[in-house]
């Protein structure tokens, strides 16, 4: 499985700690296939709407921005893409565990 993660901002102290937390749960949740990009150009910036980052793109989509990051919250962002992709550990789309 692999995940696209995008860490956007300036370099500020909250990105550099952005991308210590999602290094490290790369290796705990096993993502060796995961590609990590450290984003500080305006226009990404203004792509995905963010005006307080640093904020994490997960496949393409905004999972979270301008906070003190916590990693049970990174950890989660991570694992509901998981989810979703086909092959993940729910099975896919469309295959949510129900009944």
């Amino acid at each position: 499985m692999s995940l696209e993660i995008r860490i956007i901002g300036k370099g500020c102290y909250f990105c550099k700690q952005l991308r210590t937390i999602v290094d490290e749960l790369i290796g705990e949740m096993g993502l060796s296939g995961a590609r990590v990009e450290q984003v500080d150009r305006m226009e990404d910036l203004l792509e995905y709407g963010v005006v307080n980052p640093p904020a994490l793109v997960v496949n393409g989509k905004l999972k979270m921005m301008g906070r003190v990051l916590v990693r049970s919250r990174v950890r989660q962002a991570l694992g509901e893409e998981l989810a979703e992709a086909p092959g993940g550990p729910q099975g896919g789309p469309g295959n949510r565990g129900e009944p």
